[in-house]
């Protein structure tokens, strides 16, 4: 106990000392009368602090300009890109460019509307805290001791989400292309990807047109034939139509990290199941966010893909194509698949909401029990409270007596 307390008492020596500095004063002066005497010695302490708050302030300020200057190229790109294919491209009017709104220095957003197909689109920036040294250390430590399934410092990533519109809908089966190295991530906590089952046979993607390094994930084989074709030579002129594994395959399929269509939400609901009127159909894209304007060109494609599929999913649903028209038989599993899920969520938030109900129940008679007892004479009061502890020992007894 001595030893672990000696560096404190040195500690707390040094500290005296520096109180008692009888150095030569850099500074004198004189305010109202009284002698004013500066000595940095004693302030050592105060002036650590102060240089590494100007430390921190400066990687602050260095980290927010890199996530800006990071993400110029694409915002140029894209925003250009989007101007051309939706009526109105983010929410002020008289930029030349759309200009992102940020969210803190790591997050930002794009948004677009006015397009056939298409109710909306969010464009969403995560970028690394790079203004923030701390959370850059505490996320890296964390991720090398603790190893959780979806990295807390991962890379910086851009998410297109497209918002389809509620009318006419598909009521399509969940489907998703993902990077085989963001598989756990992906699947991870998420209530959509619940729905679809990674295929796991051999040769899966390249059967299909895709190469070796991408992961199917569909609710239904159907559904896999009209995104991907059928294996082998049957499927080729589908997989023409549609041209996934073509852009794929091109320059900004680097930049890919997963694809998906779904009708459900990210996140379980926690209010019960979600009326089959509110759910929204939604394409995900998922990539890397480029760093130059040439990167910028060449993942350009990738946002072509994804506008295409939601004028295949929007001609399919009025009726003017079959280009991803699933089977009869297919749209009635699909919708005994939702309504069981819905039922089994129900029943949840029913039992929650009882047992909810019962613990409210159970404190509200603890306190009126309180409030009575504390009504009753202080003799009362300890007949009762030895009442208790007599019945409390004789129950000990009588188990105790059990297990012997």
């Amino acid at each position: 106990m001595e030893q672990a307390a000696r560096p404190l008492q040195r500690l707390y020596h040094w500290a005296v000392e520096l109180q008692r500095d009888e150095s030569p004063p850099l500074w004198t002066g004189k305010l109202f009368n009284n002698e004013l005497v500066f000595r940095p010695k004693p302030f050592y302490i105060q002036g650590a602090l102060i240089g590494a708050l100007l430390v921190f302030l400066v990687f602050a300020a260095i980290g927010r300009l890199r996530n800006r200057w990071r993400v110029r190229a694409w915002h140029h790109t894209y925003a250009k890109a989007l101007e051309s294919e939706f009526a109105q491209v983010g929410t002020e009017s008289g930029h030349a460019v759309a200009p992102l709104v940020w969210n803190g220095a790591d997050e930002a957003c794009l948004f677009a509307t006015g397009r056939r197909g298409v109710s909306t689109l969010h464009a969403t920036l995560s970028l690394r805290p790079r203004h923030d040294p701390l959370l850059w250390t505490v996320q890296h430590l964390y991720d090398i001791f603790a190893l959780p399934a979806v990295p807390w410092c991962g890379p910086d990533r851009l998410t297109l989400t497209l918002t389809l519109p509620s009318t006419p809908r598909i009521n399509g089966a969940t489907f998703a292309i993902i990077d085989k190295t963001e598989l756990r991530a992906m699947r991870h906590d998420r209530f959509d990807m619940k729905f679809a089952r990674v295929l796991d046979s051999e040769n899966a993607s390249e059967m299909r047109g895709l190469d070796a390094r991408f992961a199917i994930a569909s609710e239904s084989g159907d559904a896999t034939d009209r995104w991907l074709g059928e294996i082998g030579t049957r499927g080729d002129k589908q997989r023409a139509r549609l041209g996934v594994a073509e852009r794929l395959h091109g320059p900004g399929g680097r930049f890919f990290v997963s694809l998906l269509y779904t009708d459900q939400p990210a996140r379980e609901p926690t209010s019960g199941a979600v009326p089959e009127s509110e759910r929204m159909e939604r394409l995900e894209l998922t990539m890397r966010v480029p760093r130059t304007a040439s990167e910028a060109n060449a993942s350009l494609p990738l946002l072509a893909l994804v506008l295409d599929i939601a004028d295949a999913l929007a001609q399919t649903s009025a009726g003017r194509s079959d280009i991803l028209l699933l089977r009869p038989e297919t749209y009635t599993a699909l919708k005994k698949t939702r309504a069981q899920v819905s039922q089994e969520l129900s029943e949840r938030h029913a039992r929650e909401d009882r047992a909810e109900a019962a613990g409210a129940e159970e404190e509200e008679r603890r306190r009126a029990q309180r409030e009575k007892f504390e009504k009753l004479t202080p003799t009362e009061q300890a007949r009762r409270k030895d009442l208790a502890k007599r019945r409390a020992q004789r129950k000990a007894q009588m188990t105790q007596a059990k297990r012997s």
